[in-house]
C-alpha cells in the first residue's frame, strides 16, 4: 500500500539580477538533511554546492539555470527559501565591532525585511571612445571554478574576471570568439585606468545586505551593524 502524498505549498519571488518571477516551494527534510551534512563538513565550497543543488530542486520555474544566476541572486533566493522552509525570523548574536564591552547580545532579525539593494550597474562599460566591453556578473558555477583553482587570490581574481567578460567591441567588430588565456592576457595588457573602469563595475555590484540597529542588553548602548553576504545571516 502506497502512503498518502502530502500537498506543499507554492510561493513566488522576483530574482533579483534579471526581474523574472519564479516559483519555489518550501525545501523538505531530505533537503534540510542535505544541508545539516553540508554543515557538519564545515567545507565553504560543498555548503555553496549543496544549496544550489537545493535550489535547484525547489524552484518549480522551468528553465531556470541555478549555474548561471548571479551569485547574490542564490544568496537572495536561498534567504527567501529558508524564510518559507524554517522561518522568517532569524537570531544572530552581535557584539559591538569597537567597544570595551564585549558582551554578546541576540538580535532577531526577519529574513522579509533582508533585501538586494539595487540600482543594476549598467554591463557595458566604454574603455575608450570606440573600445569598451560588456561584463555579466559572476555566477555560482564561475565561482565554484575559481575557488578550485589553487593559484594565489590574485590568480584567481583575474581568472574570474576573465570569465566575466561576455564580450569586447569596437567600431568595426565584436569580439566574443576567445580562450580564457586570451582574454587574461588582454586583461593583462590593458592600461591601469582602463583596468579599473572594469573592476568598477563589480564593485557597484548589488549585494545581500541588511542594517541592524540594536542594543546591547550589558551595557545598554545603543549600535548598528552592516551584515553582508548570506554567510553573516547564519553566523
Amino acid at each position: 500500500m502506497s502512503l498518502p502524498s502530502i500537498a506543499v505549498p507554492e510561493y513566488k519571488c522576483v530574482i533579483p539580477s534579471t526581474g523574472q518571477e519564479i516559483k519555489y516551494r518550501p525545501f523538505l527534510v531530505k533537503e534540510e538533511k542535505l544541508l545539516l551534512i553540508s554543515q557538519e563538513g564545515g567545507e565553504e565550497a560543498d555548503q555553496i554546492l549543496t544549496i544550489a543543488r537545493v535550489l535547484a530542486d525547489c524552484i518549480n520555474t522551468p528553465d531556470i539555470e541555478i549555474g548561471n544566476l548571479a551569485t547574490f541572486d542564490i544568496e537572495y533566493l536561498f534567504l527567501k527559501l529558508r524564510s518559507k522552509s524554517v522561518g522568517e525570523v532569524i537570531d544572530i548574536t552581535i557584539q559591538h565591532p569597537d567597544s570595551e564591552c564585549k558582551h554578546a547580545t541576540e538580535v532577531k532579525v526577519n529574513i522579509d525585511d533582508i533585501k538586494v539593494p539595487g540600482p543594476i550597474p549598467d554591463s557595458k562599460v566604454m574603455l575608450t571612445k570606440e573600445l569598451g566591453v560588456v561584463l555579466k556578473f559572476p555566477t555560482f558555477q564561475d565561482v565554484a571554478h575559481t575557488e578550485d583553482n589553487e593559484e594565489n587570490q590574485t590568480e584567481r581574481l583575474f581568472d574570474l574576471l576573465a570569465a566575466c567578460v561576455d564580450y569586447v567591441f569596437d567600431k568595426e567588430e565584436v569580439y566574443n570568439d576567445f580562450t580564457k588565456e586570451e582574454m587574461l592576457e588582454w586583461l593583462e595588457s590593458l592600461p591601469k585606468s582602463q583596468f579599473n573602469k572594469i573592476t568598477e563595475f563589480f564593485e557597484a555590484m548589488p549585494k545581500l545586505q541588511h542594517t541592524i540597529k540594536w542594543k546591547c542588553s550589558a551595557c545598554k548602548k545603543n549600535d548598528k551593524v552592516e551584515l553582508e553576504g548570506m554567510q553573516s545571516f547564519f553566523s
